[in-house]
C-alpha cells in the first residue's frame, strides 16, 4: 500500500483543539492514522516542517502543545512562536488507505526521508523546522521531481493528487470522503513510483480508467463518470479564505 492523497487545511491559534478533534474523527473512517504531515506558511507557501506519524491526530496534538511536554520531541515551541507573529498556520497530510499496514510495510518512514531530501534538492535546504533528513534509505530514492510534492502540500500548485475538500470539509461531507477513498488507488500509482515519477493529472485519470475497465475492481462506468465530475471541482485553497 502507498500514500497518495494530499489533504490541505489552515488553522488559527484558537482552532488547535478543533483541528485535533476533527483529525481524530476523520481518520477513524476509511483512512489509516499513519501518514506524512507538513506545516507550511499560508502567505508564502513555504514548507516549515515535514514529518511522519504512526498516529496523525496524536502527533498533531504533540506539536500544538495539547499533549506531552513542549519541545520534547515535538515542535510545540516553534508552533507557539509562529502564532505569536502570524494569524494562521498551514497543515497538510498525505494519507493512505485504512487497509495499509504501515507498521510492517514501513512506507511512511521511507517516504518522509525521500520527501525531505526532495525538498533539499528543489529548494537548496531542508524545511527550517526539520533538524535532520529522515530515513537514509528514503533519501537515496529522492530525485529531481520529488520536490514537486511540496508545491501541492503547500498550495503553491494544484494537482489531482490533492483532495477536493479540506480536512475539516471532508469530515463534514460523507459523499466527498467516499469519492476521495475511491480515487485513492489511482493516486497511489504515482506514489508507488517512489515520489519521483512525472506527476500529471492525466496519469490519475488514466488510472481511474484502468479501474473502470478492469472487472475485478467492480467500477461501473456511471461511478467512473461521477468521480471524473468530482475531480473537475477545484482544489481548495483555505489559505486564501478570511
Amino acid at each position: 500500500m502507498a500514500l497518495g492523497t494530499i489533504i490541505r487545511d489552515v488553522y488559527s491559534n484558537d482552532e488547535r483543539k478543533d483541528m485535533r478533534k476533527v483529525l481524530r474523527a476523520f481518520l477513524c473512517g476509511g483512512w489509516n492514522t499513519a501518514g506524512i504531515y507538513c506545516f507550511w506558511d499560508p502567505d508564502t507557501h513555504d514548507a516549515l516542517y515535514l514529518g511522519l506519524a504512526k498516529n496523525l491526530p496524536d502527533r498533531f496534538a504533540n506539536h500544538n502543545g495539547l499533549k506531552g511536554t513542549p519541545g520534547n520531541g515535538n515542535k510545540a515551541i516553534e508552533v507557539d512562536a509562529w502564532f505569536d507573529a502570524h494569524e494562521r498556520l498551514g497543515y497538510s497530510i498525505i494519507v493512505q488507505s485504512d487497509v495499509a499496514d504501515d507498521a510492517t510495510e514501513g512506507y511512511t518512514k521511507s517516504a518522509e526521508g525521500q520527501l525531505i531530501k526532495g525538498h533539499q534538492k528543489a529548494f537548496g535546504k531542508i524545511p527550517p523546522w526539520n533538524n535532520m533528513g529522515g530515513s537514509v534509505d528514503g533519501a537515496a530514492k529522492a530525485g529531481d521531481l520529488t520536490g514537486a510534492w511540496f508545491d501541492f502540500l503547500t498550495g503553491r500548485q494544484d494537482s489531482l493528487l490533492v483532495a477536493r475538500r479540506t480536512i475539516r470539509q471532508l469530515d463534514d461531507d460523507a459523499t466527498a470522503e467516499f469519492n476521495e477513498i475511491d480515487i485513492m488507488l489511482a493516486r497511489t500509482q504515482l506514489a508507488l513510483a517512489q515520489f519521483d515519477s512525472e506527476i500529471t493529472d492525466h496519469s490519475i485519470v488514466k488510472g481511474l480508467e484502468y479501474l473502470r475497465d478492469t472487472p475485478v475492481f467492480g467500477r461501473t462506468s456511471e461511478r467512473h463518470d461521477e468521480l471524473i465530475e468530482y475531480l473537475h471541482e477545484p482544489a481548495p485553497h483555505p489559505e486564501l479564505s478570511d
